[in-house]
């Protein structure tokens, strides 16, 4: 009897929130658009599809010809639309009640422009957690599709595999397919022999199996050389031959076809886990490097094949421990959230709402080989949205809120204006770990740390020969001399903190992060009092040292574009003191080379992404965003600015981003005893 198998092939597009319109339309011209023009030649051919909410709303208005053959492939069953979250958030860090709101949108958004009820659902980074269950089926969802990994974990063999089977919690039922991670790596960078061979292995006399290949829809044409490979050398077209001339053999399907055909295998209930790759990427850079030494190590020993299913790496949420910004924005959404379901309903609510469901898009909350956080533009994204949210609700009046916003055991200082919103550390120094300018929905300081990546030590390893080769599998570069910027902080960059050095430093010291500072105000918790009148907030720190204390004062008004900083050094010493005193600022406008993005400094001009030291009173940025930045000084100091740079990894290959600008203010102080040192500052933004 002739033995045979079910293949569904599942493509998954998305395009993050607050993405380029040019790098959308490079994808969509060299992915998006051919996938489905060659498959709206073979209607006989069915596939399943995910787009996200915001890659949808894009396409319906730069590319309507796209959504009309769409449609008539909807209309002819050979696109079974998938649902997710609208705008693509890791399900379990959004408040349970927009888990399934979320959902619920990308439903009603489908059923209206496909005249297609989804039953299935892509998660946002296969990131999965076991409760997920409940508020899943609650959005009218049936199945979702998790990696293989998560199978093998619990102990199934691959064998197992080529079915669906049967969660449940709390009463609530999902069905789950597994998708096969060596056809991952596969398609489309293997001979389509090869999944025709490995298809066959497992086919069987019932045709009751399912092979399930669900992944990303770049991968064929975005990701590198693989437009040449799956078009213009026609590994697509050759692929979908060998599917029908083996029609004996391979039967493609959609995935609720073959519910609807096929029983579930059975009840499984499988653990919090994501793609191999994303559980290696969420460990801490020496936890990495032990991982492939114990991948290594089971794969020259010959035991990988029978051990992996139980390596795993870490879990996604660590993101949130692995970096301080990523956190910080979590967290910064949570608090929002919380004012929006506070507000009365109504259409300013729900304005206020679709915001903050812009600013759950996942990709600016982690990183791995994708640019993720490490792009400066996503980030800007995230905080646009979720500051526009509180714009709708927020009655401009003039507060502060004190809790532990970060979830660290430490309270926090939130002062909001009509103009700004301030948050303040006092763990760290009196710290500002975000300034927001409210009339343009901006993070001043949006900028990023310089970290250890465990990546950063296959820079030795670029190679030209990656032709061919999976994203996981390469190691290129888009520029040579990377290895020369690598540098690292000390700790989390925010502004307004305070450094003693022993010597006067050089720019090179600061750049590189070579002096070490005698007093670094991170790492010092700071007293305070706010005081609060109709006019304005001022904040009081004041950190104690073994010869002087710093004392500091914000103060934010209610009906003025300008916050004031007040710096006071006394010497509390019985001997006079000379300290090399400099507090830094860190601010983020995106553009470090465009001509319309700048400093001026004594009226000159000078790329955000310009090194330099100057004796200053003032300096201002421009910018092409429309605000102006201007810091005034009541004294002369010596200015130190230079990029922050860092090494990111993307699907391209390592790349330098520029994460803002940092600008160390010096000043060299004689302190007699019993003396007061004092000094003003003001930023104005407009």
């Amino acid at each position: 009897m002739e033995k045979g198998i079910y293949f569904s092939l599942g493509i998954h597009n998305h395009q993050p929130v607050g993405n380029f319109d040019f790098v959308i339309e490079k994808a969509y011209e060299m992915s998006y658009k051919p996938l489905i023009d060659f498959f709206f030649k073979y209607p006989d051919f069915p596939i399943n599809v995910h787009f996200s909410g915001f890659l949808l709303l894009w396409l319906e208005r730069n590319h309507p010809e796209y959504f009309e053959k769409l449609k008539i492939m909807a209309e002819r069953g050979q696109v079974e639309f998938v649902s997710g979250g609208f705008y693509e958030p890791i399900l379990p860090i959004i408040p349970d009640k927009d888990k399934v709101q979320q959902i619920i949108k990308l439903n009603k958004y489908i059923y209206d422009k496909f005249g297609q009820n989804p039953k299935g659902m892509w998660l946002a980074e296969r990131v999965w957690e076991p409760h997920l269950v409940k508020y899943i089926a609650e959005a009218g969802i049936e199945y979702v599709v998790v990696d293989d990994a998560h199978f093998f974990s619990v102990g199934l063999k691959e064998e197992d595999l080529f079915g669906y089977y049967l969660m449940e919690e709390q009463g609530y039922k999902l069905a789950v397919f597994p998708i096969s991670m060596k056809l991952r790596y596969l398609i489309p960078f293997a001979n389509p022999e090869e999944t025709i061979t490995y298809l066959n292995k497992f086919a069987s006399e019932d045709k009751s199996k399912i092979a399930l290949l669900f992944d990303d829809g770049e991968k064929f044409g975005l990701w590198p050389d693989t437009y040449k490979t799956v078009y213009e050398d026609g590994w697509l077209e050759r692929f979908v031959n060998k599917i029908k001339e083996n029609f004996l053999l391979v039967t493609p399907v959609n995935l609720y076809t073959y519910m609807k055909k096929v029983k579930p295998k059975g009840r499984i209930y499988l653990p919090t886990a994501s793609y191999r790759e994303m559980m290696e990427w969420v460990l801490f850079p020496e936890a990495q490097k032990d991982l492939e030494d114990l991948m290594e190590k089971l794969k020259s020993e010959s035991l990988w094949d029978k051990f992996s299913p139980y390596v795993k790496g870490g879990f996604w949420r660590n993101f949130l421990a692995k970096y301080d910004e990523s956190n910080h924005m979590q967290k910064k959404m949570l608090y929002v959230w919380s004012k929006v379901q506070n507000y009365p309903d109504g259409e300013i609510k729900d304005k206020a709402e679709e915001e903050v469901f812009q600013g759950q898009a996942n990709d600016a909350y982690w990183h791995g080989i994708f640019g993720g956080l490490y792009l400066p533009h996503l980030r800007t994204a995230i905080y646009e949205h979720l500051i526009k949210a509180e714009n709708y609700i927020e009655n401009y009046d003039l507060h502060y809120k004190i809790f532990d916003l970060d979830c660290d055991g430490n309270d926090e200082l939130i002062l909001e204006s009509p103009t700004f919103n301030l948050y303040l550390s006092p763990m760290h120094g009196g710290s500002l770990l975000e300034w927001d300018f409210r009339p343009k929905a901006f993070n001043l300081t949006n900028t990023l740390t310089r970290r250890k990546e465990a990546y950063h030590s296959k820079l030795s390893q670029v190679s030209s020969d990656v032709q061919g080769k999976s994203i996981h599998e390469r190691w290129s570069t888009k520029e040579e001399g990377l290895e020369k910027i690598l540098f690292y902080d000390n700790h989390r960059r925010v502004s307004f903190i305070e450094r003693i050095f022993k010597k006067e430093p050089t720019l090179e010291d600061l750049w590189k992060n070579s002096l070490k500072a005698e007093v670094d105000s991170f790492y010092k918790e700071y007293e305070y009092e706010i005081s609060k009148d109709e006019k304005k907030i001022v904040v009081y720190f004041k950190g104690d040292y073994k010869d002087f204390e710093i004392h500091k004062r914000y103060l934010l008004y209610k009906n003025e574009p300008f916050i004031d900083v007040v710096y006071e050094i006394k010497n509390i010493s019985k001997e006079p003191i000379t300290l090399n005193f400099g507090w830094e600022i860190n601010i983020n406008f995106l553009a470090p080379n465009h001509p319309d993005y700048y400093f001026l400094i004594r009226d000159q001009k000078y790329p955000l992404s310009s090194f330099g030291v100057e004796k200053v009173n003032n300096w201002k940025v421009f910018s092409g965003i429309g605000i102006e930045l201007e810091c005034s000084l009541d004294m002369e100091t010596i200015l130190y600015r230079y990029p922050i740079e860092t090494v990111s990894l993307s699907e391209e290959g390592f790349e330098k981003v520029y994460q803002g600008s940092a600008l160390l203010h010096f000043y060299k102080i004689d302190l007699p005893i019993d003396f007061n040192w004092k000094t003003s500052i003001r930023f104005l933004v407009k």
